[in-house]
């Protein structure tokens, strides 16, 4: 079976995740479906790969997980043929091991095959609408069955035939259009709701939608399509996994705004949780930046996730002992000490999670972490922020560290010929930071 090749067809999807010594991936997707079903609330996750590596089966290997473990755990008597259907290609690997604590309502959406709509919010509903009518409740009442077609009606977009229940439905044939005749966004986002609870909530408690091939779409198209969800399907119930080549979307919005807008920021407030798939896995995920204060908290969170290629579930873990931290005024981008916890901090809670030898060197005073971290882009940036007294960068940068250098000598080594190396005083910063550190961290002593 030549994989590079295959195209992502429903039998070809359950058969990789059968055959286990093809693929390796089923371990990961059994650590990414078990953090999906620790989520409480909405959340936004962006699967960043490059093109060719996997994205689309690796997503729709996961749709597929979820509508097993969903048929097998939560499923009535009139859906075991199609249980018994799947059953067999997961039998025997770790994803049978799974035991969901919610049921889930998965939804693959090619956002490529709809760019050529004008609104992408209709072509989402309509493939979420008619995944329900096809697949999910074939047992629908009459007077259910009725208010899905009014809605399918209303939304009033030239897509193809399809039916519920065997029956036909063309969404053209209604004269009245909702999102034409409401006014306010807020109307447009409770008929989005009460959608979502007809068709979805008596199926599942939450609903997960994969959209995928962003990249590929139309700049506007991509644009709209994040800030539509982004705005409209704000619910409780709803998770969203949307695989993109983060670079490449990224030069599209930088082509679509012009130079010097900032894609990467623009980008990254669409997303809570982002995850990485260099080499068909998850391998990285970052955290939203939620004070204005704390960027720098922010992105040593997200420079240390990539470094560490966090699995999402340890992303997660990561993510929400950094945000704890955002009520702290200590922790800030507008002072020096400030900004050495900024930076502190969210190493010793990565040493503590993924290295715990190096986490002990490190708060003893040892610099090889920072040997290894010092030429990444973002401690680069950090260190030219903290003198602006020389034009040239080099000249800032070199400043900046060596004056981080003797903070961290002074206070993690008791080094205090560490403050003779630079020319200002930063005695005072240095005092008590390593105690800071430990305390804000959750250690509760220096390693021995």
């Amino acid at each position: 079976m030549k994989k590079a090749t295959l195209d992502a067809t429903d039998e070809n999807i359950l058969q990789l995740i059968k055959e286990q010594n093809i693929t390796s991936r089923n371990s990961e997707i059994k650590d990414f479906v078990e953090a999906l079903d620790t989520i409480e609330g909405n959340m936004f996750i962006s699967l960043d790969a490059r093109w060719g590596e996997g994205k689309t089966f690796y997503v729709r290997q996961i749709e597929k997980t979820l509508e097993y473990l969903t048929m097998k755990k939560f499923g009535t008597d009139d859906i075991q043929d199609e249980l018994n259907k799947m059953k067999p290609y997961f039998v025997g690997t770790a994803l049978e091991e799974v035991a969901l604590k919610n049921s889930y309502f998965p939804v693959y959406y090619n956002a490529w095959l709809y760019d050529d709509h004008t609104d992408p919010l209709l072509s989402l509903l309509y493939v979420v609408v008619k995944k329900c009518g096809k697949i999910i409740n074939p047992q629908l009442t009459k007077e259910k069955s009725d208010r899905i077609k009014q809605m399918l009606q209303s939304i009033q977009v030239n897509f193809p035939f399809f039916s519920i229940n065997g029956e036909q439905v063309v969404n053209a044939v209604s004269n009245k259009n909702i999102f034409e005749e409401i006014q306010l966004a807020e109307d447009i986002r409770n008929e989005v709701k009460l959608i979502f609870d007809e068709v979805i909530v008596e199926q599942a408690q939450k609903l997960v939608i994969f959209i995928d091939e962003l990249d590929r779409c139309r700049p506007s198209y991509a644009l709209e399509m994040l800030e539509r969800i982004k705005h409209y399907f704000d619910d409780d119930r709803i998770i969203f996994v949307v695989s993109v080549n983060k670079e490449q979307l990224t030069h599209t919005i930088t082509t679509y705004y012009g130079e010097g807008f900032d894609s990467t920021g623009y980008l990254n407030k669409f997303f809570d949780i982002e995850a990485y798939l260099p080499t068909l896995s998850i391998n990285n995920n970052e955290i939203n930046e939620y004070r204005s204060d704390q960027r720098w908290l922010n992105r040593f969170t997200n420079m240390l996730n990539k470094y560490y290629r966090l699995t999402l579930r340890d992303a997660l873990i990561y993510n929400q002992r950094i945000e704890s931290l955002s009520s702290i005024s200590e922790i800030n981008d507008y002072s020096l000490g400030g900004c050495c916890l900024s930076l502190f901090i969210p190493i010793i809670i990565a040493l503590d999670m993924k290295d715990a030898k190096t986490k002990t060197e490190f708060l003893n005073g040892n610099r090889n972490f920072f040997e290894e971290i010092n030429e990444l882009d973002e401690m680069r940036s950090f260190y030219g922020c903290l003198d602006r007294s020389s034009q040239e960068e080099k000249d800032r940068i070199a400043s900046g560290k060596e004056k981080i250098m003797a903070i961290y000598d002074y206070a993690f080594k008791n080094d205090t010929n560490a403050l003779n190396k630079v020319s200002v005083a930063i005695a005072d910063v240095g005092r008590g930071i390593k105690e800071k550190c430990l305390k804000f961290s959750g250690q509760m002593r220096v390693d021995s």
